[in-house]
C-alpha cells in the first residue's frame, strides 16, 4: 500500500520508539518462544495468566488497515500451529485470540498484533466473557449484508482462492447456527453471522465450516481465510456504525467462557466507555519462570514454518460503504483515504 509521505514520517517515528520494534531490533530483551521472517512470539512479562503470549508483525503495523494480504496470510496462517504449541506444551484445553484496534478497544502499542491465552477450565479467567443480552439492530444488520459480501468480493477480485465459487455447503454442526441467528455472509470454509443477542450491538460471530472446535485443527490457509472474514466483518462495523474501535476475540476448545469447545471468532466495535471494559486486564508480576516456560514452548515451536502460495493481486478497488441512516451508498476512496478516516476516528 502506497502512503503519504507525512503517514511515512509518522510510521518512522513510532518504530522508533516503539517497545515492540525494539524486541525485534535486539534493543531489550524479549521471552521469545517463535520468530520467523515475518512475525515473533514472546511471553508477556506481566502476564493476564500463565501462558500469555504475545504474537506480533515485524513489521511496525499501527492499524489493520496497514497490513498487506500476503503478511496478513502468513501471519494468522501460523495461528495454528503456535496454539497447538502452547496447548501442549502448557497442558490445556483451550486458546483465546484477542486482537484491539483502537484505544477503546484496549490496543496499546501502534503495532499490530494479537494477545494468545491458554485455556481451560476453571482458570479464573474471566476478561473474555460477555454477556449477551443487546437485541440485534436490523438496521445495523441490513447494512452489514449490504457491505461485508462486498467487501469479500472485492477481496476475492484482488486475491483470487481456486476454491472459491459460491457458498458452499452447511456442515450438520453448524445447523443450529443457521436456525438461530441471521447470516450476514457465507463461503465455502465460512459464515459470518449477527446472533439474535449480542454482546454490544453489531457483534457478530464468525464459524469455520471446516472445524467445530479446535483452531489447531484448521491448515495455515483456512485460518488464514477464516481471520480475513473476521478483519473485513471489523471493517464493516467500524466504517458502518462510526465505531470507535474493534476487537476480534478468538473462543477454542474448552474453558469457562466456552464450555462447548466451540470455535468462535467475535467481531465487537467498540465505544468510548462501552459495556465491554471488563474485557481489560491489568498487568501482573509472573508466577511462574518465564524463562523456564519459554524454553518448554519453544521444543514444540522449532519446527513451526508456513509456506505461502504467491498470486498475482489486481490493483485495490475500493466497495463502496453503506453507513446508518444512509440513503444511498458513499461515496468510494482511496485506501489512503481509507487509512486517514480510521486514524482520525483512532485518535477520538
Amino acid at each position: 500500500m502506497n502512503l503519504t509521505p507525512e503517514h511515512q514520517a509518522q510510521i518512522n517515528a513510532q518504530k522508533k520508539e516503539c517497545i515492540y520494534c525494539k524486541i525485534n531490533r535486539g534493543e531489550i530483551p524479549g521471552k521469545k518462544i517463535f520468530e520467523d521472517e515475518k512475525s515473533l512470539a514472546i511471553l508477556d512479562i506481566y502476564p493476564a495468566k500463565k501462558g500469555h503470549t504475545v504474537f506480533l508483525f515485524k513489521e511496525h503495523y499501527p492499524l489493520p488497515a496497514f497490513i498487506p494480504p500476503d503478511q496478513f496470510k502468513h501471519f494468522f496462517g501460523l495461528i495454528p500451529g503456535l496454539s497447538k504449541a502452547l496447548k501442549s506444551a502448557l497442558v490445556t484445553t483451550g486458546i483465546n485470540m484477542f486482537l484491539a484496534a483502537g484505544g477503546p478497544a484496549g490496543q496499546q502499542f501502534p503495532h499490530m498484533g494479537v494477545h494468545l491465552f491458554p485455556r481451560e477450565p476453571d482458570d479464573g479467567f474471566f476478561n473474555l466473557m460477555f454477556k449477551l443480552n443487546t437485541s440485534t439492530d436490523e438496521e445495523i444488520t441490513k447494512m452489514l449484508q449490504t457491505n461485508l459480501p462486498i467487501m469479500m468480493q472485492n477481496h476475492f477480485g484482488r486475491n483470487p482462492a481456486e476454491w472459491h465459487t459460491g457458498k458452499g455447503n452447511i456442515p450438520p454442526f453448524l445447523t443450529p447456527i443457521y436456525e438461530k441467528c441471521t447470516v450476514i455472509y457465507e463461503d465455502e470454509k465460512a459464515i459470518c453471522v449477527a446472533p439474535k443477542k449480542g454482546a454490544v450491538a453489531g457483534h457478530l460471530q464468525i464459524y469455520s465450516k471446516q472445524e467445530e472446535k479446535y483452531i489447531e485443527n484448521l491448515s495455515p490457509e483456512d485460518a488464514s481465510h477464516l481471520n480475513f472474514v473476521a478483519s473485513f466483518a471489523a471493517t464493516a462495523v467500524f466504517e458502518g456504525m462510526q465505531a470507535h474501535g474493534t476487537n476480534v476475540v478468538m473462543v477454542s476448545g474448552e474453558s469457562d467462557d466456552n464450555p462447548e469447545g466451540k470455535l468462535i471468532l467475535h467481531v465487537l466495535p467498540r465505544m468510548q466507555d462501552d459495556v465491554l471494559k471488563h474485557m481489560f486486564w491489568q498487568p501482573a508480576q509472573p508466577k511462574d519462570d518465564l524463562d523456564a516456560m519459554a524454553k518448554k514452548i519453544k521444543d514444540k515451536t522449532w519446527k513451526l514454518s508456513y509456506k505461502e502460495k504467491k498470486s498475482n493481486i489486481p490493483s485495490y478497488v475500493k466497495p463502496p460503504v453503506m453507513k446508518i441512516g444512509d440513503k444511498k451508498e458513499v461515496k468510494p476512496s482511496t485506501p489512503e483515504d481509507e487509512i486517514k478516516a480510521a486514524i482520525a476516528r483512532m485518535q477520538q
